[in-house]
């Protein structure tokens, strides 16, 4: 009997938890799952990467993963939330400067979509194999709210200077903005459009003035 006891033991195939070194706290624990889905992301690709290969990178049970994201798509929206930290700053920054609401919503935008091209994870997350995983974790709670806590006390302030259209909820508005954003880095991606001029001008002359009050 404990031979055998022994023998399963040491099986190299079984799942031992967090290898030698468990983590000392749950955002260690988040974190380190994080890295391990980042690491499959890039041997794997994002659509091919499952719940058991992110916790057999980082040597747990799938139970683990579930228990602090939750989903495969909650584990993706985590890590582009994270990924994009440095990019939501940068939108966060050109809204607080002075100027109009279009010019800065212009600039903010511009700015995160030029940022975002030049990232390592556009190749992995943009893919167009990854496109439909990415997409429905942008939509996810996660990733939605972020941005929604950045665009909402500017457009909040657009519309008590009458900037803004009185009817636009400024949560919808980010939820579309954020699509229209992913359209565009999409379509780079893909080749379909090259010119990063081109998506200035598109939310210049097309997407913003549909969020602007019309004065008369």
């Amino acid at each position: 009997m404990t031979q055998r006891k022994a023998r399963i033991t040491d099986n190299p195939s079984r799942p031992t938890p967090w290898g030698d070194h468990p983590p000392r706290d749950d955002d260690e624990a988040r974190t380190r799952l994080l890295d391990a889905a980042e690491r499959c992301y890039e041997r794997r690709g994002v659509a091919r990467t499952t719940v058991d290969d992110i916790a057999k990178e980082a040597m747990v049970h799938r139970t683990t993963v579930y228990r602090y994201f939750g989903t495969r798509d909650d584990v993706l929206a985590f890590v582009m939330l994270r990924e994009t930290t440095a990019v939501i700053d940068i939108a966060e920054t050109a809204l607080a400067h002075n100027g109009s609401f279009g010019e800065r919503l212009l600039n903010a935008l511009d700015d995160t979509l030029g940022m975002v091209e030049q990232s390592r994870w556009l190749s992995v997350l943009f893919s167009p194999e990854s496109l439909q995983m990415t997409a429905s974790a942008a939509a996810s709670s996660v990733f939605r709210d972020r941005i929604r806590d950045v665009l909402r006390p500017h457009a909040m302030t657009a519309k008590e200077n009458c900037e803004l259209r009185e009817d636009l909820d400024p949560d919808a508005a980010a939820d579309w903005l954020v699509r229209i954003a992913q359209m565009l880095l999409m379509e780079r991606v893909t080749g379909v459009n090259d010119a990063a001029a081109d998506r200035r001008t598109v939310f210049r002359d097309f997407v913003i003035p549909g969020l602007l009050n019309r004065r008369p």
